[in-house]
């Protein structure tokens, strides 16, 4: 009895408080705070509080700070400063609806690092006023140093499941409940509209005037989203061969596959970081297993940029891997590549006279799914590749990435496409700049690669700027 009404007088002196968490005035949006350390206590965001410390740095042990059950403002937010020389795996424990809960986070070795994260559930508006402990142990090696130089609590605004930017040429957009991959991205200057023509839904500029019918969408996105296995995305592979149970995907075994938009159970990656400005979107998520339930989700995570620029969207990627397990090189999709369907023919150069505007393109008129094809690849000499309508002078969608890589293309359910927002229909067309990498617990990798529209004269000329 006396624990349910110590409950309850909890509830009535904090649900005031919960509320009043989510006005605007009372959102910290600096994420700033002050480092300081003794043996006995650890700044926590500008005070001093008290810590004890046990525990050892050590592969299957863990140093933890514990500070009982110190009272913060509200957050929903978190970052510490650290000092390490190894990969490591931390718990950070606070209170949450009135019990403790900890959750997993990692880190990266550096002398004077900083690390930030939402708390678990953020998007379902969870929050806590009291931190418990971090615990911290190695992961690379046996033993190693680290030192907890301070922590910050925030309380972030909660941002909405889509999250936009736009300039004069384009609006993008990532999903948050799809690990922040691009989701959306809408031409506004060429005036693009899909039309009903038989039944079949085509998508070009000007193409209620083109196909004399009437446009049933002016605002058209151009990726295809109709599950978190399409969009714009890092996605990888990895061949495990011992410790690791794989799961299976369309009766097949599957391997490790961090995907960023989620499982194929539509679950949701964790998002960890969202940095938003006027020209540019940052996401951090920690990934999901492919063919596995969100419960096992991935020691991982995953980087994104999205900056927009005259012509272009420029995308920078990282992925880290914190699992430990050997595995061996297979082919990567960097990235993989979803548009929307009405785009339908492949085009791309593979001459010997590479940005001279050479006229002669390669086009590929009659895709059709990949795995059904044979998994076909096209070399490229100037790194790009294209997916326009019907027409040489179609509208279209294409990626330039920098390495000069091969690229696999095709099309599932080939002019087949009835919805009116053609991103959300099954049907899609499909690039994968195929690299062969091996992915290396504890070794990241990075890549870039750029998005433009138009035409595919357009678009040469805009991935010509950052050839």
């Amino acid at each position: 009895m006396k624990k349910i009404f110590s409950f309850i007088l909890s509830f009535i002196i904090l649900f005031p408080s919960y509320l009043f968490s989510f006005i605007p005035k009372n959102i910290d949006t600096d994420f700033k705070f002050k480092n300081g350390y003794t043996d006995e206590k650890i700044m926590l965001c500008d005070e001093y509080a008290p810590v004890e410390i046990s525990g050892e740095f050590k592969k299957g042990s863990a140093l933890v700070y514990n500070f009982g059950e110190a009272e913060c403002d509200w957050f929903n937010y978190f970052g510490i400063k650290y000092n390490t020389d190894a990969y490591a795996k931390g718990t950070i424990t606070y209170t949450r609806n009135g019990e403790n809960y900890s959750e997993e986070f990692f880190l990266e070795p550096s002398e004077s690092g900083n690390f930030y994260s939402f708390i678990d559930g953020m998007l379902d508006k969870y929050k806590s006023n009291k931190l418990c402990s971090v615990a911290i142990e190695p992961l690379n090696k046996e033993s190693g140093s680290f030192t907890l130089e301070g922590i910050g609590v925030f309380n972030r605004e909660i941002p909405e499941r889509e999250v936009f930017i736009r300039n004069g040429e384009y609006k993008l957009g990532v999903d948050l409940l799809w690990g922040g991959a691009l989701s959306y991205l809408e031409d506004l200057n060429s005036n693009v509209q899909a039309v009903k023509v038989d039944g079949r839904i085509y998508v070009d500029s000007n193409a209620s005037e083109r196909y004399n019918a009437k446009s049933v969408n002016d605002n058209v996105n151009l990726i295809n989203r109709f599950d978190p296995g399409r969009l714009v995305q890092q996605s990888y592979y990895s061949i495990i061969k011992d410790g690791y149970e794989s799961g299976e995907f369309m009766g097949n075994t599957w391997n490790y596959n961090p995907v960023q938009g989620g499982n194929q159970f539509g679950e949701s990656s964790k998002i960890v970081d969202v940095i938003t400005t006027d020209s540019s979107l940052y996401i951090k998520c920690r990934p999901l297993d492919w063919a596995k339930p969100a419960s096992d989700i991935t020691p991982s995570y995953m980087e994104a940029t999205y900056t927009l620029k005259d012509g272009l969207v420029d995308v920078s990627c990282r992925f880290v891997d914190f699992y430990g397990f050997k595995s061996e090189s297979t082919t990567q999709e960097m990235p993989a590549f979803y548009c929307i369907e009405p785009f339908n023919r492949f085009v791309y150069y593979g001459g010997d006279s590479p940005w001279t505007n050479d006229p002669n393109l390669s086009y590929e008129n009659e895709l059709i799914f990949w795995p059904d094809a044979g998994y076909p690849n096209f070399s490229t000499t100037e790194s790009w590749a294209a997916f326009i309508g019907e027409f040489d002078d179609s509208f279209g969608i294409g990626i330039y990435v920098p390495s000069k890589p091969s690229f696999l293309a095709g099309v599932y359910e080939r002019e087949k496409t009835t919805n009116a927002d053609p991103s959300k229909d099954g049907t899609t067309s499909y690039i994968a700049a195929v690299e062969w990498v091996e992915l290396a617990s504890f070794e990241p990798i990075e890549y870039n690669y750029s998005i433009s529209t138009g035409t595919i004269s357009e678009m040469r000329n805009a991935f010509a700027t950052v050839k």
